[in-house]
């Protein structure tokens, strides 16, 4: 990539030499603006012409080899589709069983069999139990006392407390 990249440079810088004799900086917005719209001409220039002529012939020849497979080969694939399927719903049925089992949210459990599945809600609770219940707030919804004492007795007598 980088070497496409300063092949398109190169490129650049090649042109605006054989432009002028020498290279020239661009100067304005409209001489970027110019430089720009050449590189997109020589970009698109390397697109095939008939682009979408060549897209339509794809989309009919995809058509075209699903027409020709067989029954039995459509049938197979259907088959694969509904036990993915099936096997996905199983997956998730059985996260939920034991989610609920174990009191911990179906998101957060790992793995795909009953006991991957349980060995990580039993790690969950493990750490769920771990965590504390709750914020500690020591005393909580008790009024904080005041110890009288002389400071606290001379503020008072200052504001006028009523004390």
């Amino acid at each position: 990539m980088s070497e496409q990249t300063s092949t398109a440079v190169a490129g650049e810088q090649n042109e605006q030499i054989q432009e002028g004799g020498e290279f020239q900086a661009i100067t304005s917005q409209e001489d970027f603006d110019a430089r720009i719209q050449k590189r997109l001409a020589r970009e698109s220039a390397k697109i095939p012409a008939d682009y979408d002529e060549l897209k339509a012939n794809a989309a009919k020849f995809a058509e075209w080899q699903e027409s020709q497979k067989t029954e039995a080969e459509k049938q197979a694939e259907r088959t694969a589709e509904l036990e993915r399927e099936n096997a996905e719903l199983k997956g998730a049925s059985l996260r939920a069983t034991v989610a609920a089992a174990k009191g911990v949210p179906a998101e957060l459990l790992t793995g795909s069999t009953q006991e991957q599945l349980e060995a990580s809600a039993d790690a969950l609770n493990t750490f769920k139990g771990s965590q504390a219940s709750g914020l500690h707030v020591p005393a909580e919804g008790k009024s904080p006392t005041v110890q009288p004492n002389s400071e606290s007795e001379f503020v008072g007598a200052l504001f006028g407390s009523g004390e």
